[in-house]
């Protein structure tokens, strides 16, 4: 059944079984924090390179973009994508990671899920997927969710079972709203091949398994009638409930937030024999404070289950679906679950969820308030107003467009297209996610809207991107919204990742670093090999540092000669940036030269 105690970190699911290596991975989210996001190449890099740091400096992180940027692709519900707190010009890179999508049936973009592929380096094994299926988001939220994780190779046949799995992953680049590259449509097409041939080594107890995906089609999501039924959702619709209720023979329990069961009035809150949430201590997360007023979204129930007992079978249905009208009931929203089937002999049911060995520790019965709060009318319109308004400005046809200065090497970034009427917005701020909020510039809120062209600011290449920051203030005073839209970026100069390059590094012992960092990745067994070939090294045995450099190039070229060439990708990166002096030393550059004729005498 659900524990507790049994928690595990949401990077966890990115290390490789032993003996595999990390291949590529597809993941869904409705919210995105791009600096949540950025952990992710970086967890990666330092298990494929061993580092012990558990704080990589900028360094391991361009190196970490660099291996995986290509190979991860994030799908998110359009418009809640967050600024992140942090800038530099680190961000930008995301931009090729992220992809922004809208349901078709008007609704949200709410799966979140990771299918990761794992390989045998060797060959002989055929690749390995693992899935999680999550009721989180990508960010860095403290709330109570529920993660499964299910690991299986492709066989020959597609399954039944695998067919709504299969469907969402392939439909994806179809929901962005900006064209998706050829290759990360490939890339879904690939998975979604043989995801829907996976074969899944089931939990312990469990007997089967079975997508399902809500949202793609019309058709609600309509479980068979049950014996008995409980619910886990932090939000709910009497609606939804009301269906679910007709579909069982008892409804045990519901758990959910207070503000939610507070909310609902006595016969909706009566169609359970309990309703049910967290103590006060678990909504803190073992009962620490909170801090600020801004981190209560972050915390509490934000876990959906849905278990029924049919016969001497439990059957745990697990995802992202809230027990909502646009989840369940008009099937608006984009959702994922996953129902589990066992024995209730082995896996537990209902009365096992409530006990102490569930999550009967961290629960306390509902008590409805004596008096209900007064609802701000006024304050709770202009919420609405600056959702609506949050909404419009998502689905703006906006761009970016980059043009030389011409008096300086910067570029002059902007914003244009069309800029709608914002009701109950009084100010409008824009920024470049790759610097300070303190750079944003005020934009004009027209009425009616018509096509803008206002400029951003002058920044050096580094700092382009198409990931624009907003932040909308109502009229309602203290009420604000901010986010973040990846759009489409035109004129980009081509030195924009070379300047990236040079930034981070800094000078030239950041430039050792970095590559002593990219031919890191061997087993520990390489640091004692004997150099094969005969050839004079000596004529830089004063090279910086002792020659620490030298010995990892020359390793690399008698067991991997492939890691100098991603070297020679780094120099000639580097070499087309400004100020590449500072990092390529005449020492280094007269170096590397004999590597590479070593190199091409060698392909020779």
């Amino acid at each position: 059944m659900l524990e507790p105690n049994n928690r595990s970190l949401y990077t966890s699911a990115l290390t490789p079984p032993s003996g595999m290596i990390f291949d590529e991975a597809i993941a869904t989210t409705f919210s995105l924090d791009p600096t949540a996001l950025l952990g992710v190449p970086v967890h990666l890099a330092l298990l494929a390179g061993n580092h012990k740091t558990q704080e990589p400096d900028a360094i391991a992180i361009l190196e970490s973009m660099r291996r995986f940027s290509d190979k991860i692709t994030v799908y998110a519900q359009l418009g809640h994508l967050s600024a992140p707190s942090q800038s530099g010009v680190l961000n930008g890179l995301l931009a090729s990671m992220v992809y922004e999508v809208t349901a078709p049936g008007g609704g949200v973009f709410h799966p979140k899920l990771w299918v990761i592929r794992f390989t045998d380096p060797t060959g002989s094994e055929p690749p390995l997927f693992r899935l999680m299926v999550l009721s989180r988001n990508l960010t860095f939220d403290r709330s109570w969710d529920l993660a499964l994780q299910l690991e299986g190779r492709p066989g020959v046949k597609n399954r039944t079972m695998n067919r709504g799995l299969s469907e969402l992953i392939a439909k994806l680049p179809e929901l962005s709203v900006n064209k998706v590259p050829g290759d990360r449509r490939l890339q879904a097409k690939r998975i979604s091949d043989e995801v829907r041939k996976a074969d899944w080594e089931l939990p312990s107890g469990f007997d089967s398994v079975s997508f399902k995906t809500i949202g793609l089609k019309p058709g609600a999501w309509s479980p068979e009638y049950s014996n008995k039924m409980a619910i886990i959702s932090p939000f709910c619709e009497e609606g939804a409930l009301d269906r679910l209720r007709k579909m069982t023979s008892s409804a045990e329990v519901l758990i959910s937030r207070p503000e939610t069961l507070t909310g609902f009035n006595p016969d909706t809150r009566g169609l359970f024999s309990k309703c049910m949430c967290l103590h006060e201590a678990a909504e803190t997360q073992d009962g620490e404070s909170c801090g600020d007023e801004s981190s209560k979204d972050t915390i509490g129930l934000h876990a959906k289950a849905y278990i029924f007992e049919r016969g001497w079978d439990t059957h745990i249905v697990v995802g992202s679906a809230n027990a909502t009208n646009a989840a369940l009931t008009n099937a608006k929203n984009v959702e994922v679950l996953v129902e589990l089937v066992g024995k209730r002999s082995k896996v537990g049911g209902i009365d096992n969820l409530l006990g102490d060995d569930g999550l009967g520790e961290v629960l306390e019965e509902f008590i409805p308030p004596d008096e209900m709060s007064e609802v701000d009318i006024e304050r709770k319109d202009a919420e609405n107003a600056l959702d609506e308004a949050r909404n419009k400005l998502a689905l703006a046809n906006l761009r970016v467009r980059c043009d030389k200065s011409e008096t300086s090497s910067e570029w002059r970034l902007s914003l244009t297209g069309e800029l709608p009427f914002l009701d109950g917005v009084k100010q409008l701020k824009a920024w470049p996610i790759t610097v300070p909020e303190q750079r944003a510039q005020d934009l004009d809120l027209l009425q009616p809207p018509k096509a803008i062209d206002t400029q951003l600011g002058i920044f050096s290449p580094a700092y382009l991107t198409g990931f624009i920051a907003f932040d909308m203030s109502s009229t309602f005073s203290g009420l604000s919204v901010r986010f973040t839209r990846n759009l489409p970026i035109d004129g980009l100069p081509e030195e924009r990742d070379a300047e990236i390059w040079r930034i981070v590094l800094d000078n030239h012992e950041g430039f050792i670093k970095y590559l002593r960092m990219l031919l890191a990745s061997y087993d520990d067994e390489l640091s004692s090999a004997n150099t094969k070939g005969g050839w004079d090294y000596g004529f830089a045995g004063s090279f910086y540092n002792g020659g620490e450099l030298l010995e990892d190039m020359t390793r690399a070229l008698c067991h991997n000669p492939n890691k100098l060439q991603e070297v020679d990708k780094v120099v000639a990166r580097i070499y087309g940036s400004t100020d590449y002096g500072t990092i390529l030393t005449p020492d280094f550059l007269q170096t590397w030269n004999v590597f590479r004729k070593v190199m091409e005498d060698n392909n020779g």
